[in-house]
């Protein structure tokens, strides 16, 4: 019996017509478009609006026209048996569903019933207001507030902080400036969209002033910048990129009415609200280049050897890892060197385990060297190697500093 209906609606599905309009008549009324392309007929589950074509094979007085659309609740009304949940089902299931009703109600003894996804509605959102691109925009599915935003270039003045999504009656306020700050990706400030979701976006506070910002960040095509009553230097430097590898991070400053303003850098980056800056117009923002770019070294059984970049807090665990251990390599005899405060390398490494958390927690400084012991070597720290080391630095350096 399955099998039979079963192949009665894939002859049904294929003989359907490929227009993107068609007079519905039944249930549904008027002309249905049929927007958006149904990619499993058989297992998509069937959505609210959707258009149904319902046939019992042999007896239409139980279908009538055979067309339904189903309601915002998931049911379609059928002739005689009343109301069908068959919303996030398949078309086979939802045909089950509307056998067993006949059946119950002793309306037919053995009924075929097919069911098939007739008519779909391209689920869409709208945006508008602050945005470069406004309108509606088809929506598929996993589809989070990013995709579209970012596609509809936010306005520089954009209210990022106050985002609106009218999803019927409700309305949801979003700080997606969080999201694209990189403070927050949960799906509170990113959340996925649903049909017929409505985007708003303000205009900010208008403009106060512009700043300029001089130096060493990753984008230098913004020396001139607009910002608003509220501006953070933290909003600023996120702008630009943040600082190259060469800003001094421990040097930035502010000149503002011919004073000098020292800005703490690294505990701003480490996200301490109340260590930003609130930015007035003509504030003229400075990153210094680093006359001796801080580095620390690795070499010994690690895959890339040699001088990396300090930026920031670097622990020797991370060091470690970033050059990449070689199989075998021993991890729990690790040796490393200090300059000491007469500016020269003791003549004995110290010994540090990294399967040890408070050992491995060790914050690199500039100039730290690590020898990390290979499989086939003792585990003699070799000075010729720090001495070579050292060199690579220091030639590295001078390379910088043209």
């Amino acid at each position: 019996m399955r099998t039979s209906y079963f192949i009665i609606g894939l002859a049904l599905l294929s003989a359907l017509p490929a227009t993107a309009q068609q007079n519905t008549g039944g249930q549904t009324g008027g002309q249905t478009p049929l927007g958006q392309v149904v990619q499993d007929p058989i297992t998509e589950p069937i959505r609210k609006n959707d258009i149904l074509r319902v046939t019992v094979v042999g007896e239409p007085l139980y279908t009538g026209a055979g067309e339904f659309k189903v309601s915002d609740d998931g049911t379609i009304e059928l002739p005689r048996i009343g109301q069908v949940l068959v919303a996030g089902n398949s078309t086979i299931k939802a045909a089950s569903f509307i056998e067993q009703r006949l059946k119950s109600g002793k309306y037919l003894k053995s009924p075929n019933v097919v069911v098939q996804i007739y008519g779909r509605k391209a689920r869409e959102v709208s945006l508008n207001g602050a945005i470069g691109l406004q309108g509606r925009r088809v929506l598929r599915d996993g589809t989070r507030l990013s995709d579209m935003l970012e596609e509809a270039i936010p306005a520089q003045l954009a209210d990022l902080e106050n985002i609106e999504i009218l999803r019927g009656k409700a309305t949801l306020k979003v700080n997606y400036k969080k999201f694209r700050n990189g403070l927050d990706s949960s799906e509170t400030v990113n959340p996925f969209l649903e049909d017929g979701d409505r985007i708003f976006v303000r205009l900010g506070e208008p403009t106060e002033g512009t700043i300029k910002i001089i130096g060493e960040v990753k984008d230098t095509t913004k020396p001139t910048i607009q910002i608003t009553s509220g501006t953070m230097l933290s909003q600023v430097l996120s702008i630009v990129g943040g600082l190259s590898e060469l800003g001094d991070r421990k040097n930035v400053y502010i000149v503002r009415d011919g004073l000098r303003i020292a800005v703490p850098y690294e505990e701003i980056a480490s996200g301490i609200a109340d260590k930003d800056i609130k930015l007035r117009d003509k504030d003229e923002i400075y990153v210094p280049r680093l006359e001796k770019p801080r580095q620390y070294t690795v070499f010994g059984g690690v895959e890339r050897k040699g001088p990396f970049p300090l930026l920031g807090k670097v622990t020797i665990y991370q060091a470690v890892a970033t050059a990449g251990p070689i199989e075998g390599a021993k991890r729990k005899d690790v040796e490393f060197v200090r300059v000491g405060p007469d500016g020269k390398y003791p003549d004995k490494p110290r010994k540090i385990n990294l399967e040890k958390p408070s050992e491995a927690a060790l914050e690199l400084q500039d100039g730290d060297i690590i020898r990390i012991p290979e499989p086939s070597r003792g585990n003699k720290f070799d000075l010729n190697q720090i001495l070579s080391a050292v060199g690579s630095m220091i030639w590295i350096s001078s390379l910088i500093r043209r």
